[in-house]
């Protein structure tokens, strides 16, 4: 049953400004005192209260005083708040004079409050109306020695609390300009580490990969979304147990606790691209990648691990998929090949004059060589050399091999196919690997060389490398394809405006099986001018020369 929260409004709460309550204060502070003073004098001495001056300075104190409560501050001039302080000192001249300045400490209150809030300009005033007002006393009074020195020191220890207060107070306000800059800027540096951290959440967030930080208890101190989304965990408590389950393999055993990998994080281990399956809260299954990094910890902070776990589902049903494909369509080659290969073979016997039996025999060859591929497409799948399958191999004759089978296309074609003549030219390798690049290269250079065109198959020796070069006089490669060339299905844009068939997966495959042999694969090219294949291969340390 969901509940309904209520919210009482109330008016904002209005008071006193911090100025009026800061006059309130000072003036109240004051009266105060002289009430005491008052209620002192009629127990010790009522006989005072009997002097006109007296009576006069604590009455105008008083009024002072109501006058200051109602008054609207908030909106009186400086000069106005100014003049307060002063009708005080003309009040405590009024209770002290003729007194030998009985009262004449409750002159600090007013020179204080100047001291502290106003300028040095009505400190210095304040100080001369005091001082006046106890020459005034001092002639009305005929002076004596005692008198006048009691009125001097009465001046000067006014004068120097009064400046000591204004010091005070001055550096009390530097100080406090200093505190309010320095809390300024440390709020504007945290206001940038937020701005940062809200950035660093929106990237985190935009990736499909779940992160997390996992301290040594286990706790899960940063999740991003894909994290909260991929584990089914609550956004708001992330201490709470997550309701995704890992297990070992799909429909297998789930993992117990301390095999999970946040407690695997937690304990600080270190792994890579490790697989298991995740049964969601939604009764999926998904297909984990988790790895872990350790993070450097700070002074005063705790040892954390990240961890990242990728959702790889789709892309391993894709490859699976794909490899099914791919053994499907290569076992239903292998049927008609079959019969290529037979009536290859009854035609072979049937051959009555030489160049057919050439021909025939060049066509049993290359029916072989299928055959072995589809054997190896079905057995493995990939690309991959085994080393037992490595042996001394020449590349001349490899070459010539390649060339002799597409000489007959080179020829229809009205292309010139030419091998150029070299010595052996042996390396370690796997002849079949090799033979399969050396045939995508030539082919692609028959193909794509108009008639009157010329491809030139030449091979030699660098140093510890063996070097072969394909060059045709074709249509060329543009500069922004030629980066792109190598990727699955992609197709030069001067060869689909020609309308030439192809898979765009030749080249990809090619570069591979030389860099399993530790060699490279690099095209130059210009559209319109042709294309140059050089494949570098290291001979082997049998072969050097």
């Amino acid at each position: 049953m969901a509940t309904v929260e209520t919210m009482t409004l109330s008016a904002p709460v209005t008071g006193p400004s911090g100025r009026t309550r800061s006059i309130w204060l000072w003036q109240l502070s004051l009266s105060a005192v002289v009430v005491v003073l008052i209620l002192a004098v009629l127990v010790l001495v009522p006989e005072l209260l009997a002097t006109p001056t007296m009576g006069g300075g604590v009455a105008m104190i008083l009024a002072l005083t109501l006058i200051t409560m109602v008054v609207p501050w908030h909106r009186a001039s400086s000069t106005l708040v100014g003049l307060l302080p002063l009708a005080d000192i003309l009040a405590i001249g009024l209770l002290t004079f003729g007194g030998d300045l009985r009262f004449g400490f409750l002159w600090v209150f007013p020179l204080a409050w100047y001291a502290s809030h106003f300028r040095l300009a009505w400190m210095v005033s304040a100080l001369a109306l005091v001082a006046a007002i106890i020459v005034f006393d001092a002639l009305t009074h005929s002076p004596s020695p005692f008198s006048t020195l009691r009125f001097l020191v009465v001046l000067l220890s006014l004068t120097f609390i009064s400046i000591t207060i204004y010091n005070s107070a001055r550096r009390s306000a530097a100080f406090t300009r200093l505190l309010r800059r320095q809390s300024e800027r440390l709020e504007a540096t945290l206001e940038r580490v937020r701005a940062q951290e809200r950035r660093v959440n929106q990237v985190l967030n935009g990736l499909d990969s779940a992160i997390t930080r996992v301290d040594r208890d286990g706790r899960l101190l940063g999740v991003n979304d894909a994290y909260i989304a991929l584990y089914s965990i609550d956004h708001r408590d992330t201490s709470r147990p997550a309701t995704s389950v890992e297990y070992d393999d799909r429909g297998g055993r789930a993992l117990r606790e301390n095999e999970r990998l946040a407690a695997r994080a937690a304990r600080g281990e270190i792994f890579s691209d490790e697989r298991l399956w995740l049964y969601d809260a939604e009764g999926r299954w998904h297909i984990l990648s988790a790895s872990t990094r350790e993070l450097v910890s700070g002074p005063g902070e705790p040892d954390t691990t990240l961890l990242v776990v990728r959702d790889v589902t789709e892309a391993v049903e894709t490859e699976n998929a794909r490899r099914s494909l791919a053994t499907t369509v290569t076992h239903e080659l292998a049927n008609p090949l079959t019969a290529i290969i037979g009536y290859t073979d009854l035609m072979l016997e049937d051959a009555t004059t030489g160049t057919d039996r050439e021909r025939l025999e060049l066509i049993d060859a290359a029916a072989a060589r299928m055959e072995r591929l589809i054997a190896e497409v079905l057995r493995a799948g990939g690309h991959q050399p085994r080393s037992d399958q490595r042996r001394d191999v020449d590349l001349q004759a490899l070459l010539a091999a390649s060339v002799e089978s597409f000489t007959p296309a080179a020829t229809a074609g009205d292309v010139a196919l030419v091998l150029h003549p070299a010595p052996p030219t042996p390396i370690v390798a796997d002849g079949f690997r090799l033979r399969q690049m050396f045939d995508n290269l030539v082919s692609n250079a028959v193909k794509y060389t108009p008639r009157a065109g010329t491809v030139d198959v030449a091979v030699n020796t660098e140093g510890t490398d063996a070097v072969v070069t394909i060059t045709d006089t074709g249509i060329g490669i543009g500069a922004d394809d030629l980066p792109r060339i190598f990727g699955d299905y992609f197709r030069a844009e001067t060869a689909r405006e020609a309308g030439l068939p192809g898979t765009g997966l030749g080249m990809g495959i090619s570069r591979a099986i030389v860099e399993e042999h530790g060699g490279t694969l690099e095209l130059t090219s210009e559209p319109g001018a042709g294309t140059t294949a050089t494949v570098r291969l290291p001979r082997g340390e049998d072969h050097h020369d």
